[in-house]
């Protein structure tokens, strides 16, 4: 009799929780399309689906159902649909142009060098 009972318990849990685990998906769906409907176009991203595949990519325009999107890839691809379901994380690729501090940095090492070399010189020509 205690296993029927057990078996009750589980299936009451089950069936309880299943829908708040089905419903998720759905909800994450609204999510990526809302961030995509406030992307502009030609914004260069970076997306991992449900199924780990992950990859950079230029967006191009956000419908009510999937997303249309080009990869970044060495050979050119054609531009894809992507459903905003299998979509896992999406996020801006943030631009790989140097700051003023970096641009700063390598110019007072080479302005160092450059000294330190004249010095160099000036040392080897003194006797």
């Amino acid at each position: 009799m205690k296993i029927v009972d057990s078996l009750i318990v589980v299936v009451l849990v089950m069936a309880f929780a299943w829908p708040a685990a089905a419903a998720q998906p759905g909800s994450d769906a609204g999510a990526w399309r809302t961030l995509a409907e406030r992307l502009e176009g030609g914004a260069a991203i970076d997306v991992r689906l449900r199924d780990g595949v992950h990859f950079k990519a230029t967006f191009i325009a956000a419908h009510p159902d999937e997303m249309l999107l080009q990869r970044k890839t060495r050979i050119p691809v054609a531009v894809e649909e992507i459903a905003y379901e299998s979509i896992a994380s999406m996020s801006r690729v943030q631009s790989s142009s140097m700051s003023g501090a970096k641009i700063a940095g390598i110019a007072l090492g080479s302005a160092g060098a450059a000294v330190g070399a004249l010095f160099l010189i000036l040392l080897a020509t003194i006797d």
